[in-house]
């Protein structure tokens, strides 16, 4: 049996747009599916989308070549325009990968967001899922910043 490894990532962003913006990024499923592909050969298709307190969203990342991953993300808080907590849990073809609570923070900036990120994270399978979540991401959270500039 495979021991856990466990990681705590933390990212910091400021975007030059209000957290209202910000929010509605996370908030709008069109948005998200725009921003949150990690690189231009993956692609994010949502099977469910269901973004309120106590929502269930199940997502495939996919990636030419490989088995997808799959991603069941369960809402747990959700402050307008100031925060998003949920609990993640992926599996990888047919099997389960890791577990992540991760906390989504936003606050002014003057006219722009300070947006925090924090993932605490569980990999069942010794597959180095903490780098995955690292890569993941830090390039979907500069996806991110690319929206605003639109």
């Amino acid at each position: 049996m495979t021991a856990l490894t466990h990681a705590t990532i933390v990212m910091e962003r400021t975007y030059s747009a209000a957290p209202a913006r910000v929010f509605k990024a996370w908030s709008d499923l069109e948005a998200r599916t725009r921003w949150s592909a990690p690189a231009d050969n993956i692609r994010i298709e949502y099977d469910a989308a269901d973004f309120r307190e106590g929502g269930r969203d199940i997502s495939r990342c996919i990636e030419p070549g490989n088995d997808d991953y799959v991603a069941v993300v369960n809402y747990i808080d959700i402050k307008t325009d100031r925060r998003i907590v949920f609990a993640e849990d992926v599996s990888h073809g047919e099997t389960r990968v890791s577990a992540a609570l991760i906390g989504v923070e936003l606050e002014a900036a003057g006219a722009g967001t300070r947006l925090l990120l924090t993932m605490q994270i569980v990999a069942f399978d010794g597959s180095e899922m903490e780098k995955g979540y690292q890569f993941g991401w830090n390039a979907a959270l500069d996806n991110l910043a690319k929206e605003f500039a639109q």
